[in-house]
């Protein structure tokens, strides 16, 4: 047996008393008797942090990574239940976060941990506990922050230039000369339109690193949102159409004026309704509807397109994640994040229901906050 039971004397109960022996056989119970403490030795030596939960939910190991990881003294922790330990520790937060299904990253004691939890199974087929891996992940995320660092700037460096360019073309639309040719105003609206996607792209890429480094701006003002969302409606069904999609709209016109930042929900909508369309094939349906009730203004933006998997749903406002269906389709893999940030600037949220292969309705919810 792995536990030793005890009678509690104030119960009456049977509990569980144990040592450093037991987890030295806890960890080596998968493997065979007699090679605890070969196992033990290793899990001290491991370039990683450990920790072993058993059933219980109680603490029953820490390797010296971990201790060193976490600040923490493994006499301070071992024996105890998950619950039990004071809220603020750090190992209270590794623990208490879901990092079963995929590794959560966390700021602890000025690094950067990234944890994951794996059941532990004996070889008679019994869950004997949780393990959590714990990888110090510091400089590869300060790598990344210097990459990213070098790509805003490069990015912000192309922005200028074609803003110059967007300039252009916008004073050439209104020139007597090209709106006289049918030909000439076709080739520059299309010039236009790529160029402002182009635009937002750039937008995109700038926008994950503030992101990043807790820079992204709201600047709250009056805003109409139904004018804002009219006019993403009326461009974005352009590009329906030349897809063959029917695209149809309804805004609530109870919708008041609010403070909002009409500039950064406009790229909200924008990445969401584009989305919808790239997403779904020829002959396909896209519908905005938009409706205000208790306070708070509700878009919805569903599609019968392709749809995400219930695995893919929760991963999909994750940076430059692309769900397995969604891969060969052009993107920077940012839209779905930074919307999900704005809206939560906005006291919002963004909500998906979806199946694969039978469309999805992404919802956003806005506050009205000062509404008129």
């Amino acid at each position: 047996m792995l536990k030793s039971a005890i009678p509690n004397s104030d119960t009456g109960n049977m509990s569980y008393a144990w040592s450093e022996r037991d987890s030295s056989r806890f960890i080596g119970h998968t493997l065979g008797a007699g090679v605890s403490t070969l196992t033990d030795a290793l899990a001290e030596n491991l370039s990683i942090g450990l920790i072993l939960v058993d059933g219980e939910g109680f603490v029953r190991f820490l390797n010296h990574k971990a201790e060193k990881m976490l600040q923490v003294n493994r006499e301070e922790v071992v024996g105890k239940q998950v619950y039990m330990l004071p809220l603020r520790t750090a190992v209270y937060k590794v623990l208490s976060e879901n990092c079963r299904d995929y590794p959560v990253e966390m700021h602890i004691c000025g690094q950067v941990i990234q944890a994951k939890a794996t059941s532990v199974i004996c070889r008679e087929g019994a869950c004997l506990g949780d393990m959590y891996e714990l990888r110090n992940i510091t400089m590869e995320r300060r790598e990344q922050r210097q990459s990213d660092e070098f790509v805003a700037a490069m990015t912000h460096d192309l922005k200028s230039p074609l803003t110059v360019m967007l300039g252009y073309v916008d004073a050439l639309v209104y020139d007597p000369v090209c709106a006289g040719s049918a030909k000439a105003a076709a080739c520059l609206d299309e010039m236009r339109r790529s160029g402002h996607r182009l635009l937002g792209m750039i937008e995109d890429i700038l926008d994950s690193y503030r992101l990043d480094a807790g820079l992204l701006q709201i600047q709250r003002d009056f805003c109409d949102l139904k004018a804002v969302l009219e006019r993403s409606c009326s461009e974005l069904g352009r590009d329906a159409e030349a897809h063959e999609i029917a695209f149809s709209s309804s805004i609530d016109p109870a919708i008041p004026v609010f403070k909002a930042d009409g500039k950064q929900l406009a790229r909200v909508f924008s990445n969401i309704i584009s989305n919808a369309i790239k997403f779904t094939p020829r002959h396909g349906s896209v519908k905005v509807e938009a409706r205000y009730s208790g306070g708070e203004v509700q878009i919805a933006v569903s599609d019968s397109g392709i749809g995400i998997s219930a695995k893919d749903q929760e991963r999909i406002f994750n940076k430059y994640y692309r769900a397995e269906q969604a891969k060969g389709y052009k993107g920077t893999g940012l839209g779905l994040t930074i919307s999900k940030a704005i809206a939560e600037e906005h006291g919002g949220s963004i909500q998906v229901a979806s199946s694969e292969a039978a469309g999805s309705c992404f919802t956003v919810y806005l506050p009205a906050t000062g509404a008129e």
